[in-house]
């Protein structure tokens, strides 16, 4: 799909491919199903990531931290407006697209905090 850019090639890159993931009208339970299973995959990851770490002061634990955090409040979000959906009865327009792009990486350290911070 992708070839290896040669040293003055770096409009290889540059390219980036869309994904559709998700489009469509939910239900208070579909939504909750299908955002939360990703927010707690997302956390889990984060979490195992630091378990390998092993180290809590390292960079890759304290970043991994920061994610989880982060994923925690937006799950909080997320919950409270599925809540309210299922309250008022109405349905969740959701749409969702990853854009996966070309990196070099000094080390495979920082390849894994760049792919995972997401």
């Amino acid at each position: 799909m992708w070839s290896k850019p040669t040293d003055d090639d770096s409009s290889a890159l540059e390219a980036t491919s869309s994904f559709l993931l998700i489009d469509g009208l939910f239900t208070s339970l579909e939504a909750a199903d299908i955002l939360l299973s990703l927010v707690n995959d997302k956390i889990k990851f984060h979490t195992v990531q630091q378990l390998n770490s092993g180290d809590p002061e390292s960079d890759a634990y304290k970043s991994s931290e920061r994610r989880i955090q982060q994923l925690k409040s937006t799950k909080s979000e997320i919950t409270q407006m599925i809540l309210e959906a299922r309250k008022e009865g109405y349905e969740l327009k959701i749409h969702s697209t990853i854009e996966i792009s070309k990196s070099f990486a000094s080390s495979n350290i920082s390849q894994t905090n760049q792919i995972h911070s997401g």
